[in-house]
């Protein structure tokens, strides 16, 4: 599929005024949707910013040529994972929208509708973790951390997010189901998924990366393979 490119000449836009002109521009970003940003200085702060207002949906290639940077901006689920890191980043997002859809069609009280996409999510959510508690912590050392470091607080947390996950499953279960504690329970593992997804990737992710690195090319290779299997189901 070709993805259409817009060009945005920012190179005159004033620097006060730059990071509200680029939002502008790549807001229009979705999955088959790119844009183009000229810039007359080197973009890495100014793209981590925009990244970073929405919701690190973004990704970029710059090419520097006669003094002028060109940005290339696109929706990452347009873009072939990086790594193992980006791919469980990219799946954050995947069970993340599936809860939010769900727990939306609860809050209408719609359980019937419901009840499949959070059957779905919880499958999802279980290969997830299972991948990081198992290859994933096993491959970089997690499960040898102290309780009070980035691998052993992901390891803590998931144990909670089990837990969350259950009472979710009780009463999605039970019949009928009742709606409002259903939808309590998901706003609840809504909650805590966020909080858990944003120290992972900002704490422990940077961490696992480093170790990634020290990694041979087909070792980074195959733990990816292993993951795209493993939650794909």
């Amino acid at each position: 599929m070709t993805i259409p490119e817009h060009v945005h000449d920012l190179r005159g836009e004033r620097p006060a005024h730059l990071t509200g002109a680029a939002l502008e521009r790549v807001k229009v970003v979705r999955p088959g949707v790119a844009v183009t940003l000229l810039l007359a200085a080197e973009p890495a702060l100014l793209m981590a910013s925009l990244n970073l207002q929405l919701r690190e949906n973004l990704h970029w290639d710059v090419v520097e040529a006669d003094g002028a940077w060109r940005v290339t901006v696109r929706h990452r689920a347009d873009v072939a994972p990086a790594d193992v890191l980006a791919l469980l980043a990219a799946d954050h997002k995947r069970i993340d929208g599936l809860l939010a859809r769900a727990l939306s069609l609860l809050n209408h009280g719609d359980a019937a509708a419901a009840a499949p996409l959070l059957r779905e999510f919880a499958a999802m959510l279980k290969r997830h973790v299972g991948f990081e508690d198992g290859v994933l912590a096993i491959s970089l050392g997690a499960d040898r951390a102290a309780a009070d470091e980035p691998p052993g607080v992901m390891l803590r947390e998931h144990r909670e997010i089990a837990q969350q996950l259950a009472l979710v499953e009780d009463v999605l279960a039970a019949a009928p189901v009742d709606v409002s504690e259903l939808a309590v329970y998901c706003a609840i593992l809504s909650g805590t998924l966020a909080k858990h997804e944003y120290r992972e990737e900002h704490n422990l992710f940077p961490l696992w990366r480093m170790a990634l690195m020290r990694r041979s090319g087909s070792e980074r290779t195959d733990l990816l393979t292993r993951a795209q299997v493993m939650l794909a189901g």
